[in-house]
């Protein structure tokens, strides 16, 4: 099972699954980011719910407890050891695979 947050250096990395969209729950993450006394960029993997798309990953800042809503970002370069990271948990991860958007064609191409 793939961990909702993990905190990578300075970046939090949130990870949607079929069943958590983080992006439709931003205050339930606003309360376990400030529990964790965290604060700086949130990176999200949407991989679950965009797929491969170009929005696959989104950030934003967190400080105060809160998101800073106007910091929404779409990433298109992320730190090569993030996103191999994410990559190799989400290969992985069986079910975390089959609850995503991702079609056929798109879980070969993923996988290899």
């Amino acid at each position: 099972m793939i961990k909702k947050i993990r905190i990578v250096g300075e970046v939090a990395v949130v990870t949607a699954t079929a069943d958590f969209h983080p992006l439709r729950q931003l205050k339930q993450l606003a309360d376990e980011l400030g529990s964790l006394s965290f604060e700086g960029v949130v990176l999200f993997d949407l991989l679950a719910v965009n797929g491969l798309a170009e929005n696959r990953f989104i950030s934003m800042k967190f400080g105060r407890n809160k998101f800073e809503r106007s910091t929404f970002a779409i990433e298109s370069e992320v730190s090569s050891k993030i996103q191999t990271e994410q990559d190799a948990l989400a290969k992985n991860d069986d079910s975390f695979l089959l609850g995503s958007v991702l079609s056929v064609s798109e879980l070969e191409r993923f996988l290899h």
